[in-house]
């Protein structure tokens, strides 16, 4: 008995084994289905370019754009926002795109006109810390301009980053620009001597009004 329930339990699984074998063998779906399921493709947005430039004042901003490919097909990238390259400040532009089946994605490029070229040499990057603070790096990311995770210091609990300018190497100032903390800006050039930045920061968006404090940073 037990010899004839196993012989017809194999049988059974070869027989289970060649129907789904059959089965894997015709997958013959449609065009953007597998089985019942839709296949969804969603856009992919590519910057041309780098994604933060800058520009003299009085110079000319040619915008180099964005790609984007829906399942690998070129789709239409539509574009926001303006450089006012007379004008010194932050600019954002805003690229976005829809495949066919009404899935968006968008990508930013950051643009700062800056108030005169860079003089040659100039270089603020590097480690900074400040009273009480854990040591930040400061990027240079495109000619006069630069990244830091944190403008604010001094002990404080805020942590605010913040793209700024330093063409000359003595005057560093933060343009008006919207982050975590709000909108956030020096209204007069701050100072870099001797590795040391000082400048006086001014937070638009802060509760009880605007608040204007005095930051220290020293290059290690």
């Amino acid at each position: 008995m037990k010899i004839k329930i196993s012989s017809i339990s194999i049988i059974l699984l070869a027989m289970f084994a060649a129907i789904s074998c059959s089965k894997n063998d015709n997958f013959n779906y449609p065009p953007g289905k597998v089985g019942i399921s839709t296949i969804v493709y969603f856009p992919i947005m590519t910057l041309q370019g780098d994604p933060v430039m800058s520009v003299v004042q009085g110079g000319t901003y040619t915008d180099p754009g964005a790609t984007a490919t829906e399942n690998g097909n070129p789709i239409t990238v539509t574009a926001s926002g303006n450089v006012d390259a007379t004008q010194v400040g932050l600019y954002i532009i805003t690229y976005s795109a829809t495949t066919s089946k009404g899935f968006s994605a968008s990508a930013q490029r950051i643009v700062v006109v800056i108030p005169s070229a860079e003089l040659p040499g100039v270089d603020l990057s590097g480690t900074y810390s400040s009273a009480g603070e854990t040591n930040v790096t400061i990027n240079k990311v495109a000619p006069g301009v630069y990244y830091t995770p944190n403008c604010w210091g001094d002990g404080s609990l805020a942590i605010i980053p913040a793209y700024f300018v330093c063409t000359d190497g003595t005057a560093p100032f933060i343009p008006l620009q919207n982050g975590p903390a709000g909108h956030i800006e020096t209204q007069t050039p701050g100072t870099y001597v001797g590795g040391l930045i000082t400048w006086t920061v001014t937070r638009l968006d802060f509760p009880s009004g605007p608040l204007t404090v005095t930051k220290h940073w020293q290059k290690q």
